[in-house]
C-alpha cells in the first residue's frame, strides 16, 4: 500500500514538474505581460457565456457517470453524484500530491455504501474511455475540414473503426456497459462540443473571429495530451505555441485563451471545497 502511495506521489510530482517546465518554455517565447495585456481587453460577456457552457459540460459529464453507476445498480441520486463530481474536480486540481478525484470517489462510495471497489473503478474507467473516444472522433471530424476531399473516406473509416473497436472492447471486457455504450458516447460528444464552444467563446472574448477549426483540433488534442501534465496545464499552452509555427494563427491569443480556460476550470473546481467543508450527504434514488 505504501509503495502504491509513493508511486502516485512520484507520478504527480513528475506531472507538476512537466507543467512548470512547459509553462517556463512558453513564457520565454511569449512573455506573461503580453498575456496580461490581452486579458485586460477581454469581452467579459463572452467569458461569462464560456463559463456557462463549461459548467453545462460538467453537469452532463455527471449524468454520463450516472449511467455507468446505474448499470451496476449503484443508484446514487443525481444531486449526490454532482456534489461528488465537483469534489473530485477539487481534489484533482488543487491537491495534486494527495488522493486523486477518482480514487476519492472509489473510497467514499465503498465506505458509505459498501459497493465493490473494482466495480466502481470499472465504471469510472469506462466513463473516461467514453470521453476519450468522443475527443478522438471530434478531432478526426474537425480535421476533415483541413484536408483535401480525397482524404475524407479515410477519416470516415478511422472514425467508424475507432467506435467499433471501443464497442467490441467494452463488450468483451466490460459487458455490463454494452447496453449504455452508444447512449454514453452520444452524451460524451455533447460534453466535448460544449467545451469546444466554451473555448471558441474564450477566443472571441480576446477578439479572435476566424481559424476556429484548427483551434478546435489543437484544443481537443491538448485534452488527450493533458494526461502527461498536472490538470493539462502547460501541455495545452505548449501545443498551441508549437501549432502556431505550422498554422496561421496568433500564438499570444491562443496561449492566453488556453490559460483562461484553465482559470475557468479552476474556478468551478474550487466549488468542490464547499461540499468538503459541509461534508457529503450522499443519498440513493428512491425506488
Amino acid at each position: 500500500m505504501e509503495k502504491a502511495k509513493l508511486k502516485k506521489i512520484l507520478i504527480n510530482a513528475v506531472k507538476i514538474l512537466v507543467s512548470v517546465a512547459l509553462l517556463y518554455f512558453v513564457f520565454k517565447k511569449i512573455p506573461f505581460r503580453d498575456v496580461a495585456k490581452l486579458w485586460s481587453t477581454l469581452h467579459v460577456g463572452y467569458v461569462i457565456l464560456a463559463a456557462i457552457f463549461f459548467l453545462a459540460s460538467q453537469v452532463l459529464s455527471t449524468k454520463r457517470l450516472e449511467f455507468y453507476f446505474h448499470s451496476n445498480n449503484f443508484n446514487l441520486d443525481f444531486r449526490s453524484n454532482l456534489e461528488l463530481y465537483f469534489l473530485g474536480m477539487f481534489y484533482n486540481f488543487f491537491i495534486p500530491g494527495g488522493i486523486g478525484g477518482d480514487a476519492y470517489k472509489v473510497y467514499i462510495l465503498n465506505k458509505k455504501f459498501g459497493w465493490g471497489a473494482k466495480k466502481i473503478t470499472s465504471a469510472l474507467f469506462n466513463d473516461r474511455l467514453s470521453g476519450l473516444l468522443a475527443i478522438c472522433v471530434l478531432i478526426l471530424f474537425s480535421a476533415a475540414f483541413l484536408f483535401e476531399i480525397k482524404w475524407l473516406w479515410l477519416i470516415i473509416i478511422l472514425i467508424l473503426a475507432g467506435i467499433a473497436f471501443t464497442y467490441f472492447l467494452t463488450k468483451k471486457i466490460f459487458s455490463t456497459y454494452t447496453g449504455i455504450f452508444f447512449k454514453s458516447f452520444s452524451l460524451s460528444i455533447i460534453v466535448q462540443l460544449l467545451q469546444v464552444i466554451c473555448f471558441i467563446l474564450i477566443m472571441k472574448s480576446l477578439g479572435m473571429n476566424d481559424n476556429f477549426t484548427i483551434y478546435t483540433v489543437t484544443f481537443l488534442g491538448s485534452s488527450v495530451l493533458s494526461l502527461i501534465s498536472f490538470a493539462g496545464i502547460g501541455v495545452r499552452e505548449m501545443l498551441f505555441l508549437q501549432a502556431s509555427k505550422y498554422f496561421d494563427f496568433n500564438p499570444s491569443i491562443s496561449v492566453s485563451a488556453s490559460l483562461l480556460f484553465t482559470v475557468i476550470t479552476a474556478f468551478f473546481s474550487f466549488f468542490g471545497i464547499i461540499f468538503q467543508l459541509r461534508k457529503l450527504n450522499l443519498k440513493l434514488t428512491e425506488k
